[in-house]
């Protein structure tokens, strides 16, 4: 058994097929829901990205990624972002800073949340586990918490 990483430390690790390196993870990519990682994005040198689809992500590591099979074409909706955190009421709180995904899984299992700059260097971020999706327009998706989530952390 792993422990969760961030998702964060993922990006500009390298992509390794085979015994190739096919470039560096540029971007990651959550489902509509927030809670699988359903692909990467990986770029090499100057070329358009290239998109690999969660089932061809052998090894998430600590230094790498191995890939299973060769990156291929974005998909139309890859563009997916969680952005704004928004309380039950629908007081804005802050926005998504990273995630904690499981590497064995590629679940998400922690939305890390950032309350402002103040709050930030006050208290430091909040670990929150239990989040819902609600769709957003242009800017990304918004993040819905429990009041029980941010209330008793804050």
């Amino acid at each position: 058994m792993t422990c969760d990483m961030r998702l964060g430390r993922v990006l500009g690790l390298p992509a390794i097929l085979g015994e190739h390196q096919i470039g560096h993870v540029e971007r990651a990519v959550l489902s509509r829901n927030g809670h699988h990682l359903m692909g990467l994005m990986i770029r090499r040198g100057l070329g358009s990205a290239k998109w690999v689809d969660h089932r061809a992500i052998g090894v998430l590591g600590d230094v790498s990624v191995i890939l299973s099979d060769k990156p291929c074409r974005p998909p139309k909706d890859c563009d997916f972002t969680l952005h704004t955190v928004k309380d039950e009421s629908g007081l804005t709180l802050g926005w998504v800073t990273d995630a904690w995904i499981s590497p064995e899984t590629l679940d998400v299992t922690a939305l890390e949340i950032s309350l402002g700059y103040l709050e930030d260097l006050r208290r430091g971020r909040l670990i929150v586990r239990d989040w819902a999706v609600q769709p957003g327009d242009h800017e990304g998706a918004q993040v819905l918490i429990p009041r029980e989530e941010w209330e008793v952390k804050a």
